[in-house]
């Protein structure tokens, strides 16, 4: 009796041609799904250099208008306006972006400065933009990259 239930059950597997359907190969021609992975951003999705560079110059306006340079505020001013126009510029939703700020606040004594910056990158998708801020006493620098991330 056990051994008849057995048999059913291996003719149940056996499709209505006669051939097994557990083991039927891959169908070829089906067409493979599209690539997900984007290696150069869209038309219209690059850095957007104008919209940051206005971020970047209203941002230092805000915090750094009317006030005269003191050393021991200066880290905390640079530390809001980096983080400001980093938090600004990701609203913007330029997607795989990586948004690196930086920004420089000096006192105005007379003294000239020079700064120069080196990176190694993709010049077709990454970019860089800048803006500076002066008054009596004050000097601020403030520089956003913004880095396709493959």
């Amino acid at each position: 009796m056990a051994d008849e239930e057995d048999v059913l059950d291996e003719e149940a597997e056996v499709g209505p041609e006669g051939s097994e359907t557990a083991l039927t190969p891959v169908e070829a021609d089906k067409p493979l799904a599209p690539p997900k992975y984007e290696v150069r951003p869209g038309l219209g999705e690059k850095f957007q250099a104008q919209n940051v560079r206005d971020i970047i110059l209203s941002t230092m306006q805000e915090q750094l208008m009317g006030r005269q340079y003191r050393a021991d505020q200066a880290p905390r001013w640079a530390r809001a306006i980096a983080n400001g126009v980093r938090q600004r510029v990701q609203e913007l939703e330029m997607k795989r972006y990586k948004i690196i700020v930086q920004c420089t606040i000096l006192e105005m004594k007379g003294a000239g400065i020079k700064c120069g910056q080196r990176c190694i990158w993709d010049p077709e998708t990454d970019d860089y933009i800048d803006d500076m801020f002066k008054n009596d006493t004050i000097f601020c620098y403030t520089i956003a990259y913004g880095v396709y991330m493959y």
